[in-house]
């Protein structure tokens, strides 16, 4: 007797759920970079507000890739109609793993300096370097995984993206209380 199974009943592939690990990662990465973010900035011991800003930068993350990639998509969806919202989402998944990524690579060097130099602004610095270069650095991964998708994303939109990603960040990032002075 033949066996039968979803996936060849109907021709259609089998159902497959996306990994949840680069989310994992970029979350993680995010909280423990807003963990020692804001010990760097505000040269005080373990608190409550720690946590707060270990939970905030994350949630930051996220709502500025919420309210950013619909834009992109409802504009961009008129030049490439191959592409769906699902390419978008699983690019900014994509995305948000490389942020996590680069902000917890970070973290070490951050503390460092926090630890060596308390009284000194290199730390805010650096905290701003290294989160700028991680927002560039996620802009960049998120346009590499549609091209990997079959579509492109380059010049002006790209540098357009990335201004709105980058102010949007800032908004929520200052909206949530998260300030580097």
């Amino acid at each position: 007797m033949p066996s039968f199974s979803l996936a060849t009943l109907g021709g259609a592939p089998p159902l497959t759920l996306p990994s949840m690990r680069p989310l994992a990662v970029g979350l993680g990465g995010s909280a423990l970079f807003g963990f020692a973010l804001r010990t760097a900035v505000s040269h005080e011991g373990l608190s409550v507000t720690h946590l707060s800003w270990a939970f905030a930068l994350p949630a930051v993350s996220v709502l500025s890739w919420a309210l950013c990639l619909p834009a992109l998509y409802i504009l961009w969806a008129t030049r490439h109609p191959n592409v769906g919202a699902s390419h978008c989402v699983l690019a900014a998944r994509d995305a948000f793993h490389t942020l996590g990524l680069c902000l917890a690579s970070t973290t070490p060097i951050l503390w460092f300096f926090a630890a060596t130099a308390p009284g000194s602004q290199i730390s805010s610095v650096l905290a701003f370097l290294f989160t700028s270069l991680a927002l560039f650095s996620s802009v960049h991964a998120f346009v590499q995984a549609l091209q990997h998708q079959g579509a492109s994303l380059s010049g002006f939109p790209r540098l357009a993206f990335f201004c709105l990603h980058t102010i949007t960040f800032a908004q929520c990032a200052h909206g949530a209380g998260l300030s580097l002075s």
